[in-house]
C-alpha cells in the first residue's frame, strides 16, 4: 500500500490521512490483541508459551489485508482479494506450524479487521472531506449478470468417522483448517465451470490421544450453478472431482499419510455482493478423500469457510 502510493498511484485517501488512520487501526489492534494475550494467557499448541490468544500476527496481516482493501479497493476488486489471501495463507501457516489453535487465528483476524474499520472511521470524523480522493466507482454486477469469480477462503475442517491405524488402534481427526484457492467462470448466469486448490491440516487422534498432524494438498474441477435470490446474494452449488496428496505423517501406530488418489466433493455456498466488484463467500462441502492408511476407507471430509472473491 505504502509502496504504490510512493510510486504515485493515487488511492482513497492523502497521505496524512492515511497515516492517521493507519495509526489510529494499529493502536486500536495491538491494545486489543496484548490485553487478550495477557488476561487470557492460553497455552500454545507446541507448549512453549501462555499467549497464544489471539494471533497477532493474523490480527496484523487480516489488519493490513483491510486497510489495501480501503484504499485501493475503490480502484479495483483484485487489492482486496490479493492482500485477503495473503492474510488467509498467514492464519493459516499458524497453525500449520503449531503456534496457534483455530480459535487464535480467526478471533484475531477479526480484531484485524474491526481495528481497521475503527481507525478509518475515527479518521473520516476526524478530516470529513478534507484529504479524500474521489473514483469513478466500478461498473456493478447485475442480478442476472454472469456471476463468474475468483477468490481465497479460510475453512474450519473436520474429518468424520473412525478408521484403523496400521497396527490396529482406533484411528480419528481433530478439527483442523485449510486454506482454498477457488474460481469459476459462467457461460451464463445459472451455469459455469470451475476449479479448487487446497491445503488443509488434521490432528491424528490414537485413541483419542494427539499423534501428529495429516496434511493435504488437492486440486478439483467440474460444475459450478448458481441462482440469484436477490440483488446482491448469490446461491450456488458445486460437483467436482480431481488429484489428493496426502504427506506423511509418522505416528507410534505407523505411518498416516504419503498417499494420493481421486477425491470428488459437492458442496453449497452464499454469496454476498459487498462492492460493486466483491464479495463474502460462506461455504459448506463435503469431499471424499483418498484413505490415509494402505487397506482403508476413504476419509468423509466436511468443511465450512468463509472468505473474499472477486466477481467479473
Amino acid at each position: 500500500m505504502v509502496g504504490l502510493k510512493s510510486c504515485g498511484y493515487r488511492s482513497r485517501s492523502a497521505w496524512g490521512r492515511m497515516l492517521v488512520s493507519d495509526a489510529i487501526a494499529a493502536g486500536v489492534m495491538a491494545t486489543a490483541v496484548n490485553a487478550c494475550k495477557y488476561t487470557v494467557a492460553t497455552m500454545r499448541p507446541d507448549g512453549s508459551t501462555r499467549n497464544s490468544f489471539p494471533s497477532g500476527h493474523t490480527a496484523t496481516a487480516f489488519l493490513t489485508a483491510t486497510m489495501l482493501a480501503k484504499e485501493y479497493g475503490p480502484r479495483s476488486p483484485w487489492f482486496a482479494v490479493g492482500g485477503y489471501a495473503a492474510a488467509t495463507v498467514v492464519a493459516l501457516s499458524r497453525q500449520l506450524n503449531n503456534r496457534h489453535w483455530m480459535s487464535d487465528t480467526v478471533v484475531g483476524a477479526g480484531i484485524g479487521i474491526l481495528a481497521a474499520e475503527a481507525g478509518y472511521l475515527l479518521a473520516d470524523l476526524i478530516f470529513g472531506e478534507k484529504g479524500l480522493n474521489a473514483f469513478d466507482p466500478l461498473p456493478a454486477i447485475g442480478r442476472y449478470d454472469r456471476p463468474s469469480f475468483c477468490g481465497i477462503d479460510l475453512a474450519v475442517t473436520t474429518i468424520e468417522g473412525r478408521y484403523a491405524a496400521p497396527d490396529g488402534q482406533e484411528l480419528s481427526f481433530g478439527a483442523g483448517a485449510a486454506v482454498r484457492a477457488e474460481g469459476a467462470w459462467f457461460l451464463t448466469p445459472y451455469l459455469g465451470a470451475g476449479g479448487r486448490l487446497a491445503l488443509s491440516g488434521a490432528d491424528v487422534r490414537l485413541g483419542g490421544r494427539y499423534a501428529g498432524k495429516l496434511e493435504t494438498l488437492s486440486a478439483t474441477a467440474g460444475l459450478y450453478l448458481s441462482c440469484p435470490p436477490a440483488e446482491r446474494w448469490r446461491l450456488g452449488a458445486r460437483v467436482a472431482a480431481g488429484w489428493e496428496r496426502s504427506l506423511a505423517c509418522t505416528t507410534p501406530a505407523g505411518r498416516i499419510g504419503g498417499r494420493d488418489g481421486l477425491a470428488f466433493g459437492t458442496g453449497i455456498a452464499a454469496t454476498c455482493i459487498a462492492g460493486e466488484r466483491v464479495g463474502i463467500r460462506l461455504a459448506l462441502d463435503y469431499d471424499l478423500s483418498p484413505a490415509a492408511v494402505t487397506g482403508g476407507g476413504r476419509l468423509h471430509r466436511l468443511s465450512l469457510g468463509v472468505g473474499v472473491v472477486a466477481m467479473f
